[in-house]
């Protein structure tokens, strides 16, 4: 698409953000699942290398959300969020009836 229209419709920035939340989602379903294996895990060199995967899980998480709300993508306000996430929702509805 032109880089013109895309600025105009505002898309390049909805897909970076929608690539970054899409990330963060992803991340803490992976940290989910790294906790439930260090839950089961015997063998100690596992445990040292799962260690790590969700060290560096937790660092990704923390430079996706600083990213998020420099960008002010995410609002550290959980009510603004919620009314800022319902907005998206509204129209998004409204664009699939189209």
């Amino acid at each position: 698409m032109n880089p013109v229209v895309e600025s105009l419709l505002g898309i390049k920035a909805f897909n970076d953000q929608f690539i970054a939340e899409d990330l963060l989602q992803d991340n803490r379903h992976r940290m989910k699942l790294l906790m439930h294996c260090l839950d089961t895990a015997a063998d100690p060199n596992f445990v040292n290398d799962l260690l790590m995967q969700l060290t560096g899980s937790i660092r990704l998480e923390q430079r996706l959300l600083e990213l998020c709300l420099a960008k002010d993508w995410l609002n550290q306000d959980a009510s603004e969020q919620f009314a800022r996430d319902m907005k998206w929702a509204y129209k998004a509805r409204l664009m699939i009836r189209e």
